[in-house]
């Protein structure tokens, strides 16, 4: 089984500091016009003494000291086709998912060490709250830090991490509102689901067997929270609670997430909040918990099956 991911979201965006992305990208030229489906363009990059790549995709760059070539042949393309592929899946005649205003700068070093260096120059009234992350790193202003959490070289699970941040960094960008946090974290445990082939990356969001696993056990054992407290809840909140109780949290954002996109009417509900977003305006808009908690307990037996441990 593979290792636990511990993801947070570290919102921030008017913390003092340095500007990330100037910080990360001082050394690199403008970024290049980059059109849809050509290779990404790989360029050599350094930031505070470290040495590595820039992946420079058209809405991506991903600056890396992870020197393994699949992870470079395989996240750019991961990356743009799971954003794409959650737009598509989103988008509907009322409204359009907009393009990011900006790049998004994604740093993913070799090591927690290299991580947390950079962690406390871009963001040093956040250091207390950075070194609690146990695994992963945090988005914040667009920019993701991430580091390996795999030390392997199929990069499974550090993937999975720069997609989830992926939707993190999306929403920071292109969103003038903020989602509440049931939303925004659902929508990024979906982002994480993808296959390896031997020709290249299938997105595929139920392709998502440690959030499904601990769903499964956490539906299993009547853990998962009610629907009305669950909406009220928050990853800052659940890290709190302990390591665990993290886990628990994004497993159940997948699996109602999952369950909210499985139907035309609730899918409506997620459709209105992203436009109250994009707008600018309030995204908390009025959802009946209660009403929708037999119907997602009627889905979790139904879909969350034991065989996905296999």
């Amino acid at each position: 089984m593979r290792a636990a991911i511990v993801l947070a979201a570290l919102v921030c965006s008017s913390c003092a500091g340095p500007d990330p992305r100037a910080v990360l990208m001082g050394s690199m030229p403008p970024t290049p016009v980059i059109t849809e489906g050509t290779p990404c363009e790989v360029e050599p990059w350094s930031c505070l003494g470290y040495e590595g790549v820039c992946l420079r995709t058209p809405r991506w760059d991903i600056c890396t000291t992870i020197m393994v070539p699949s992870l470079h042949e395989r996240l750019p393309v991961a990356m743009e086709a799971a954003l794409a592929y959650m737009r598509q899946r989103l988008d509907s005649g009322a409204f359009t998912l907009p393009e990011p205003t900006a790049p998004m700068t994604t740093c993913l070093m070799s090591d927690r060490r290299q991580w947390s260096n950079l962690a406390r120059v871009l963001h040093p009234a956040h250091a207390d709250i950075m070194e609690g992350l146990s695994r992963g790193g945090f988005t914040a202003q667009g920019v993701a830090l991430l580091y390996d959490i795999d030390r392997r070289a199929h990069c499974r699970d550090t993937m999975a991490l720069a997609l989830h941040e992926g939707w993190h960094q999306y929403a920071q960008t292109a969103l003038a509102g903020t989602l509440p946090a049931w939303i925004d974290e659902g929508l990024a445990t979906l982002m994480e689901g993808y296959r390896l082939r031997t020709d290249g990356v299938v997105i595929d969001h139920a392709a998502n067997g440690q959030r499904a696993r601990r769903a499964w056990w956490l539906a299993r054992r009547g853990r998962l929270q009610p629907l009305a407290e669950f909406i009220q809840d928050d990853p800052l909140a659940a890290m709190d609670r302990g390591r665990q109780a993290l886990l628990d949290y994004y497993a159940q954002a997948w699996a109602v997430m999952r369950f909210m996109l499985d139907d035309p009417a609730r899918l409506a509900t997620i459709r209105a909040s992203l436009a109250a977003a994009i707008d600018g305006g309030s995204a908390r808009l009025p959802l009946d918990a209660h009403a929708l908690e037999h119907a997602f307990e009627v889905w979790v037996r139904e879909t969350l099956r034991p065989s996905w441990w296999h």
